[in-house]
């Protein structure tokens, strides 16, 4: 059982629920289970030039944070975590989260993980990402086929 818990989750309902809830019996009774959302760059998802940080792009990330930032306490309100429970970030999501983990101390992170297969394995995932590098003890769930 672990005290302080970190729980990286997409924002689709489906899967977050499916990992914040396989995440649970991993927290001692006296423990406390906290989300996590990392936003990437707008230069990442839209292969721009990373050099660009004109204020179109500012202004998209920002409401991306937003929006996500209100997607993440709709699907942990949905589970019974609270605001002070939740994170959300802008920047490289395994990063990002190792950062966390030192800042706040955290004692395990919990991923889902949706299997990819040949290119995308090669590339790597964000799990495999957070797994490597980390601080501390990672626990990754498989997400099912239906819900990737």
């Amino acid at each position: 059982m672990y005290k302080k818990v970190l729980v990286a989750i997409d924002l689709t309902e489906a899967s977050a629920s499916y990992v914040l809830e396989r995440a649970r019996p991993f927290v001692a009774e006296d423990g406390e289970l906290f989300a996590v959302h990392v936003v990437e760059p707008q230069y990442v998802q839209y292969s721009f030039d990373p050099t660009f940080t004109g204020s179109l792009t500012r202004s998209l990330e920002e409401d991306a944070v937003t929006v996500a930032t209100k997607r993440l306490d709709e699907l942990c309100s949905a589970q019974g975590i609270d605001q002070q429970h939740q994170r959300v970030f802008l920047g490289r999501p395994a990063d990002k989260i190792h950062e966390l983990v030192e800042q706040e101390a955290f004692d395990l992170i919990i991923t889902g993980s949706h299997g990819q297969e040949g290119m995308r394995l090669l590339l790597g995932s964000t799990a495999n990402a957070v797994l490597h590098g980390s601080p501390v003890d990672v626990a990754t769930i498989r997400m099912p086929k239906g819900l990737h």
